[in-house]
């Protein structure tokens, strides 16, 4: 997760901030990964399941971490590598988390961090807005 081009985690960024286009090219350049990590923070259970089922267990486990889900939560504090639970506490602002980010040569995953964090906030308030009416 931590080896891509810089050019992906910009994607990554937009295509988890909504513009289509973005997520169509992670895609068809060939990091579908990417593409359903962003979707599986935006609450698509589909796509975290393509990423478990399809090699990319830390992604998918990650996206249902950042939800708080407990089983991935526990799963990730048991990774071997601590980047992993790092990068879920700092979705979450947690200022350790950042720092061992930084300290440990992860600098881009700081920015992502912030950028998923947006995102996350944007999804509650779109499914737990109090007028929200269906017609």
């Amino acid at each position: 997760m931590t080896d891509y081009p810089i050019e992906v985690y910009k994607d990554f960024a937009r295509a988890v901030e909504g513009d289509v286009k973005v997520f169509h090219r992670l895609v068809d350049e060939g990091y579908p990964e990417w593409a359903a990590f962003a979707n599986g923070i935006l609450g698509d259970d589909k796509a975290v399941l393509w990423l478990l089922k399809n090699g990319f267990a830390e992604m998918g486990v990650l996206a249902n971490g950042m939800d708080d889900e407990p089983a991935a939560m526990d799963w990730l504090r048991r990774h071997p590598s601590p980047f992993y639970y790092c990068f879920c506490q700092a979705t979450k602002n947690d200022k350790a988390a950042l720092a061992w980010l930084e300290k440990n040569g992860f600098p881009a995953f700081v920015i992502l961090s912030e950028v998923i964090r947006r995102a996350m906030r944007r999804r509650i308030k779109r499914e737990t807005f109090w007028y929200k009416i269906n017609w």
